[in-house]
């Protein structure tokens, strides 16, 4: 029988023992930090991210352990998989050899040696030095990146303690002259270095520089959860605890409710603990950033800003009010309670605290305003398209929403054009302020049934207030009036009774008009005993698919878009003819119908029913470019930058369309508008009007 390969493990290394108590050192310190940075998000409003812990782990493990969402975007992304792959495999393999030299373990002999912990970890090391390399070369060259000094150090540090494992191995292999060093090529390579040095020169090299590399590793573990690199820790937390409420749903506000004292956010202690934990989850790896119409259009917004600056103010503010609390609970009958639940508003502690005058300065400091620009504020457009690219499934939105909220609801602060249309909902039901009386004058020479004329009819259909009211989006309700009768679908409308949905109100902070809104909207359909609606608008979808079940409004709702390809499928509606030169149809996804109901096939299969060629703009499907008009910015002024809708019109635009198909009202306006401001001849259509106007041909 030949050799058994193995080697001898801690070679030249004497008093290993001292690892050990260095080791719980620097343990103890990445504790003290982490303790610190718990105590930050602590001063936030509880709120349950336990629940379904099977499907919370399911996701950790997929897109944090596996980094299947990081790996999405190739490059960067796969970048990082190969350093955290590298990382594991390294770690695996210290704790091994230690397991060996410590327990007797008989690990580092025979194939397990040869394959795994020569072969596999020189590769993995090679891996890890080139990833660092490619990281740092990067944030040299993206000055979009924003890079600190922290990071450089961060990387520096890694690439060091890297390299300097392949040294050690390089001496080791001269130094014992290694009979299975083949299966270390790296190291191998290293060795070569070495040729010719004495035993003695290679001796004393080795034992310094293992603990060079040892004090090293110690202390990046020590600084871990103060650098960074704590995100190794908080993104798979953040991943677990993402919400698994419906997408887009927004926290509930009971406006019934006679102790409501607030509503929103106007500091961070009123924002909840994720929120705050978010803050510091958030690894800056700029996806946010650069999917981000506002920002990609000249706003005053960057998704990663809002998170970055939040976390600068929770460093700062968060150490104050958490002492305040603790200070606070430990007063309540006399009980010294190291962990507390956050009140429900730290605003009684600071007025009543004796602070420096450091201190005051630092909680008198509003939210929005001296934290968030309120310009950044109101940019937003609510799309989603931040939280559905962040690897870490950080939570954008809402905190928009809230701080929307509470400075429209608390402070009256919000754009002057945005009294109009809140005025305009709350007397006349819809934004433009239109009679509520002329609601159903679109459907003159339709033949249109209401409810009172058909109560046992099996669909609501609701227009919604650009389908009963805007001009250009009456065609597509007549357009898909026709549709339903031609398949033969029993529906009826609710007429003047209906209302505007309330989307546009809630999602720029107005919760009072919005529960005035929907709750009439829910007493009119629950009387009505309507069960199913059909809708044109992904707003209204929103609203009343996901929005109204908090009020107790629950309704199956179905967009036109399901329902036309459904009626396709099903032949009640006969395909086009097949057209020898089918005209090449832009679809937009709109954000949200995409990204929030994750509706993308059907409008296609409707254009494609209707004999259009289906083309895609580079920014389609989940990563869709938003039009510009959700969260409210349908009815606000857009002044900084370029026009979101008309940044759209020119992705249509280089696909070279011959139409471009929607399945939004305000898409279909904020795009047809674009295409004007580029003087396009390239007409935008609904796609119920593609599909009903393909049988006049």
């Amino acid at each position: 029988m030949g050799e058994v390969p193995t080697r001898e493990v801690l070679w030249n290394v004497s008093a290993h023992w001292i690892i050990y108590p260095l080791f719980l050192l620097a343990l103890g310190c990445a504790v003290f930090f982490f303790v610190r940075r718990w105590r930050l998000w602590k001063i936030g409003q509880p709120e349950n991210r336990s629940d379904h812990p099977k499907e919370r782990l399911a996701g950790m493990v997929r897109d944090a352990l596996l980094q299947v969402k990081v790996a999405e975007r190739r490059g960067p992304g796969l970048v990082h998989v190969a350093m955290y792959t590298a990382m594991i495999i390294l770690l695996v393999a210290t704790v091994t050899v230690a397991a060996q030299a410590d327990l007797g373990l008989p690990f580092v002999q025979g194939d397990f040696y040869l394959y795994f912990l020569s072969l596999t970890v020189d590769i993995a090391g090679a891996a890890f030095c080139i990833a660092m390399v490619a990281c740092i070369v990067r944030r040299l060259a993206n000055k979009s990146l924003d890079s600190k000094p922290e990071d450089f150090v961060v990387l520096g540090l890694l690439l060091t303690i890297g390299v300097t494992g392949f040294v050690l191995e390089g001496l080791r292999i001269a130094g014992t002259d290694d009979p299975w060093s083949a299966w270390s090529p790296v190291g191998d390579l290293f060795a070569q270095l070495f040729v010719g040095w004495s035993a003695g020169q290679i001796s004393a090299l080795h034992q310094g520089l293992w603990y060079f590399h040892m004090v090293l590793a110690f202390g990046l573990i020590a600084w871990w959860t103060y650098s960074k690199l704590v995100h190794v820790l908080l993104v798979p937390r953040a991943v677990y605890s993402r919400s698994l409420a419906p997408k887009g749903e927004l926290p509930f506000i009971d406006m019934e409710d006679e102790g409501l004292l607030t509503m929103g956010a106007g500091t961070l202690e009123e924002l909840t603990w994720k929120d705050l934990f978010d803050t510091q989850a958030c690894i800056r790896c700029n996806r946010c950033q650069e999917a981000c119409p506002a920002f990609a259009c000249g706003k005053p917004l960057s998704p990663k800003a809002l998170m970055q600056d939040l976390g600068a103010e929770l460093q700062q503010r968060g150490s104050i009010i958490y002492r305040l609390q603790h200070e606070a609970a430990k007063d309540v009958d006399g009980a010294d309670r190291a962990a507390i639940d956050a009140p429900a508003t730290a605003a009684d502690l600071v007025a009543a605290a004796d602070l420096t005058d450091a201190e005051r300065a630092v909680v008198d400091r509003t939210l929005v305003g001296d934290v968030v620009a309120p310009e950044a504020l109101w940019s937003c457009t609510t799309c989603g398209a931040c939280m559905e690219v962040c690897p870490a499934r950080l939570e954008h939105v809402p905190k928009i929403v809230k701080m929307r909220t509470y400075q429209v609801s608390m402070e009256s602060a919000f754009p002057s054009e945005a009294q109009a249309t809140f005025r305009n909902m709350e007397n006349n039901g819809n934004p433009w302020g239109l009679g509520w009386q002329t609601r159903t004058k679109w459907t003159e020479g339709l033949d249109v049934p209401t409810l009172a004329d058909n109560p046992d009819a099996e669909y609501l259909y609701w227009p919604g207030c650009s389908g009963a009211f805007d001009t250009r989006n009456r065609k597509v309700s007549a357009a898909l009036v026709r549709l339903l009768k031609e398949a033969n679908v029993s529906f009826a409308i609710l007429g003047n009774d209906e209302k505007c949905c309330g989307d546009s109100a809630r999602r720029m902070g107005n919760e009072f008009v919005y529960f005035m809104l929907a709750s009439e909207n829910i007493a009119t359909l629950d009387a009505c005993g309507v069960k199913k609606i059909i809708v044109q608008c992904p707003h209204c979808y929103q609203a009343l698919a996901r929005d109204y079940p908090q009020l107790g409004g629950h309704y199956e709702v179905i967009h036109h878009s399901a329902l036309l390809a459904q009626l396709v499928a099903e032949g009640r509606l006969p395909r086009a003819a097949e057209r020898s030169a089918a005209e090449r149809v832009c679809v937009h996804d709109s954000c949200y119908l995409g990204r929030y109901q994750d509706v993308y096939d059907e409008p296609r299969a409707v254009v494609r029913a209707a004999g259009g060629a289906v083309v895609e703009m580079e920014r389609h499907g989940a990563h869709s470019f938003c039009c510009g008009a959700g969260g409210g910015r349908m009815w606000l002024e857009e002044d900084a930058g370029e026009r979101v809708n008309v940044a759209r019109a020119q992705q249509a635009l280089a696909a070279s369309p011959d139409m471009v198909a929607t399945a939004c009202p305000f898409c279909l306006t904020m795009l047809s508008d674009g295409m004007v401001s580029e003087d396009a001849d390239v007409p935008v259509r609904d796609i119920a009007e593609i599909l009903a106007g393909a049988y006049d041909e």
